[in-house]
């Protein structure tokens, strides 16, 4: 959540940076915006989620959905310019309204889906 983005709650994302793929990206990103560490991670899984849309600076943006699955809760350090708050919620907790954006709720289904 951030007041500059009208805190609302999101996933972690992020852009690719030069000569970056999606995936490592998507662990990059992970790791500056919550201080998940490499020995965190038990697997990576790509879905078949990608998004299309327009930012906020009228960029076209293709997002691609990865689910990290973690060994263990950490001790969630955020990143002050990205987010200011989090929370972890149950699977039986998870509604469309537990975040603004459809693709944020379709990420958290398919993670539920693929039991990751």
């Amino acid at each position: 959540m951030n007041k500059k983005r009208n805190l609302l709650w999101q996933n972690v994302t992020g852009s690719v940076d030069a000569g970056e793929d999606f995936r490592s990206a998507a662990i990059r990103e992970a790791k500056e915006e919550t201080a998940l560490t490499s020995e965190n991670i038990n697997s990576i899984t790509e879905t078949d989620l990608v998004f299309n849309f327009h930012d906020q600076w009228k960029k076209d943006v293709t997002e691609k959905v990865f689910i990290i699955q973690c060994n263990q809760h950490w001790d969630v350090k955020l990143d002050p310019s990205e987010h200011e708050h989090y929370k972890w919620i149950s699977e039986e907790d998870l509604t469309r309204d537990s975040v603004h954006y459809e693709s944020n709720y379709q990420a958290l289904s398919k993670a539920l889906e693929l039991q990751c």
